[in-house]
């Protein structure tokens, strides 16, 4: 066997190592980011459920709606809770929202339902549910599963509304219909398809071009890897358009992922002498990219869609993180509750867009003062900043601080409405807390006494 032969059986073996290992990156990058995007869009989802579910339970009073029954209909008490439930069924996307009450024996029944076609009879029973049962103990959840009755097939989200002693004066729900959630979640199945088929596809066309071509059509071989190479680009691109994406309020904000993916893919290198470390470049260049994404899918996981700022799961990590902290050690941590000012009276009287923007100003402020890794958004306008190694003193000093940033906004006038932040906080001392639940519950009151405060000066 001369050295000519000797090097084309070698390059046929080696590129077809090459497409082996080309192949399976394709089919793994498919695993993964429909996996991941999957995953992330289902939080997502949630989360939105929640928000909406947990907003609507915010503006009813516990007071008035523990005790009605179905003969107060047309009473005050019945008209408010009824007709703060109806401007969320006009106003969101969303199928049924409607009151719920857990009865003694355990069981669920209708309270107040806005819907005009069909609505629940006050009293009837409800499909009992793992996130429902979840709510009537004080705890907003939303339903794995879907369940069926009467009205259709539906995912819920479930929110306590709490009287003035803190106890559940009943619950909000909020109906999805369980076809367009499901068909939310599986749109990535079809991605996940055409990954794979242009993946075997583009494999199929280089293994015919290895095995029948020449030496002389080993160019055209690398010309359909950079065609994956680009091709890889437009599948990432629509995975993020699949996705659900934040309020773009500033004009320098997150651009499209492609700019995270493409970093210096122009400047390949010089040093490059034959078709093998080619063909190296560019696998290392789609790896290079795929890295990048997941790391990308992995940063915003754990992000709050409309805010920016860490979302509930990320604040629940943080408190269990805490509470293993405290058991073993003494933290020097404070805990920050920050409520907004109005936000239910400018989503009712100019939209819940103009409620998100004055949402998306705040959390920017909250993050530029207190720092974007301690920031988390956990229910509708309410925010905490978990300040680890800071005092009362520094406390005090960030105040300050967020009171300035405030009022430099508010005389800039950069949206409509006035922002204004209800505070409050609390340190850690080994002395008085077992936990960081009783930390942030002192955090909690303290902001309830200066939103009094605030509004008792309006009134005087």
């Amino acid at each position: 066997m001369n050295k000519q032969e000797k090097r084309i059986r070698t390059s046929k073996r080696n590129f077809i190592i090459a497409l082996a290992l080309l192949l399976l990156t394709n089919i793994l990058m498919a695993m993964a980011l429909t996996t991941m995007a999957k995953k992330t869009l289902r939080e997502q989802i949630d989360q939105r459920m929640l928000d909406i579910a947990n907003t609507a339970a915010y503006m009813i009073n516990g007071d008035e709606i523990k005790n009605l029954q179905k003969e107060d209909a047309g009473t005050e008490p019945y008209q408010r809770a009824l007709e703060t439930l109806r401007a969320f069924q006009d106003n969101i996307n969303l199928d049924y929202i409607y009151g719920i009450r857990q009865m003694p024996d355990g069981s669920f029944t209708f309270t107040i339902d806005p819907a005009v076609e069909d609505p629940g009879e006050f009293g009837s029973p409800i499909v009992s549910t793992e996130a429902l049962r979840s709510a009537a103990k004080g705890i907003a959840a939303v339903d794995k599963e879907a369940y069926k009755d009467e009205w259709g097939r539906f995912y819920s989200a479930y929110s306590p509304v709490f009287d003035s002693e803190h106890k559940v004066a009943g619950i909000v729900a909020v109906d999805f219909n369980a076809k367009w959630y499901d068909g939310k979640l599986n749109n990535h199945k079809a991605i996940s398809v055409v990954i794979l088929m242009a993946a075997l596809t583009v494999g199929i066309v280089l293994t015919f071009i290895i095995t029948s071509q020449n030496r002389k059509r080993f160019a055209a071989m690398i010309k359909e890897i950079d065609q994956l190479d680009a091709a890889t680009d437009k599948i990432n691109d629509s995975i993020l358009k699949t996705s659900i994406k934040k309020l773009d309020f500033l004009p320098n904000s997150e651009s499209s992922l492609l700019k995270t993916l493409a970093d210096g893919e122009e400047n390949k290198q010089s040093s490059i002498h034959d078709e093998y470390e080619e063909v190296t470049s560019n696998l290392h260049s789609v790896c290079k990219k795929l890295n990048k994404y997941i790391k990308f899918i992995d940063s915003n996981m754990y992000k709050d869609e409309l805010t920016n700022t860490l979302n509930k799961a990320a604040y629940k990590n943080a408190i269990q993180a805490l509470d293993e902290d405290i058991k073993t050690n003494n933290p020097l941590f404070s805990v920050a509750f920050f409520d907004l000012i109005g936000l239910n009276r400018i989503n009712a009287h100019y939209g819940f867009e103009a409620g998100d923007e004055l949402m998306f100003h705040s959390a920017r402020i909250l993050k530029k003062v207190f720092g974007n890794d301690n920031v988390y958004r956990v229910a509708g306008d309410e925010f905490i900043a978990i300040m680890k190694d800071k005092g009362i003193l520094d406390m005090e000093e960030l105040f300050a601080q967020l009171d300035k940033e405030l009022k430099e906004f508010n005389n800039i006038k950069k949206i409509a409405h006035e922002l204004g932040i209800s505070k409050g906080s609390n340190t850690y001392k080994p002395a008085e807390h077992d936990n960081y639940r009783h930390v942030f519950m002192v955090a909690r009151e303290n902001m309830k006494k200066e939103k009094a405060l605030y509004y008792q000066s309006l009134q005087n």
